[in-house]
């Protein structure tokens, strides 16, 4: 029998209370490797009801039992936590993601961090967090060399009816990240999409792509490239973003060529 959403909450209240005050000891909890059923009381229904509230206390309560979750590997037990808890609509970045993020980009597959994705994308009340939430996927499978994930995270932000919002360092970090792995390819693509929306590259991210161009020996390339963008701020934006778009556009399409 389903649990009414005030009654699951009413319930994960007091689970993080039991496990904060408590002694159990970890082995108790279920883990993601062996079981991908958590608690009846952790799994949410995808409707709730605007008045359901998390207090500061319960909050701060999930945001310690989060970091012991993921230490023992308890990763499905924290998705369905965090999963109920944004049920609520909590304040922005009032949740403790990072580890839990950090934690799934630790993963040998995206299992996990696209289970947490898909989920949240059903759960209207969580969809102002997802770009947060993205963003920290992103810049950790970066971190941890695995750009193609990175890549993969970033196509699910920019799918068709997709309710994320591409924040402008984000595009940067993608851009530095594909650059830096010899991903160059990669990296114009990101670029397209982020001029696209008329988002000019600074100086750094510039010099970051002229660099690797030249690595790729296609120089002529990056002459264009540089002298296309030494335009941007001198007036004719519109003019400026067509013509690096069209660049960046004739450069993939040729890239193999």
């Amino acid at each position: 029998m389903k649990l009414s959403n005030q009654k699951q909450l009413q319930i994960l209240s007091a689970n993080t209370h039991t496990i904060q005050s408590s002694n159990a000891q970890p082995k108790s909890l279920p883990s993601s490797s062996s079981s991908s059923e958590a608690p009846t009381c952790l799994k949410p229904k995808l409707t709730t009801t605007s008045n359901l509230k998390l207090t500061q206390q319960e909050l701060t309560k999930i945001n310690l039992l989060i970091p012991r979750l993921c230490l023992f590997n308890h990763l499905t037990t924290a998705i369905n936590l965090i999963t109920t808890a944004l049920l609520t609509n909590p304040p922005p970045k009032s949740l403790s993601l990072s580890i839990l993020t950090h934690s799934l980009a630790s993963q040998p597959d995206l299992t996990l961090p696209m289970s947490l994705l898909t989920r949240l994308k059903h759960i209207p009340q969580a969809h102002p967090h997802l770009t947060h939430i993205t963003t920290m996927l992103i810049t950790s499978f970066l971190r941890q060399g695995r750009p193609k994930d990175a890549l993969k995270v970033y196509h699910w932000m920019i799918r068709p009816g997709s309710s994320c919002e591409v924040e402008p360092v984000v595009y940067g970090i993608l851009v530095h990240g594909f650059c830096g792995k010899g991903l160059v390819l990669e990296a114009l693509r990101v670029l397209r999409d982020m001029v696209g929306i008329r988002l000019m590259p600074g100086v750094g991210l510039r010099k970051t792509v002229f660099r690797s161009l030249l690595r790729e020996a296609r120089v002529k390339e990056a002459v264009e490239f540089d002298e296309a963008l030494k335009c941007v701020g001198k007036g004719c934006e519109g003019e400026v973003v067509k013509k690096v778009v069209d660049l960046l556009d004739h450069m993939i399409a040729n890239w193999a060529v």
